[in-house]
């Protein structure tokens, strides 16, 4: 059981980091780019509510305190 335990740990250690490295990595130039064409025309698009856009003559703002 020791050296199944001992095989398990360094798969772990050499397996792990290399998943993690892969996972992190940025996908490709285009693949962003369109990504970013499609969210700009959802923005342009969406209809903003009117009491979204206007600002208020006056307003203030709330505190909360915890203790």
């Amino acid at each position: 059981m020791g050296q199944f335990l001992k095989t398990a740990v360094l798969l772990f250690l050499a397996v792990g980091p290399a998943m993690a490295l892969w996972a992190c990595q940025p996908g490709s130039e285009a693949a962003r780019k369109e990504t970013m064409k499609s969210e700009a025309a959802v923005r342009r698009d969406a209809v903003i509510p009117p009491i979204d856009r206007e600002q208020p003559a006056r307003f203030e703002t709330a505190t909360l305190a915890l203790g």
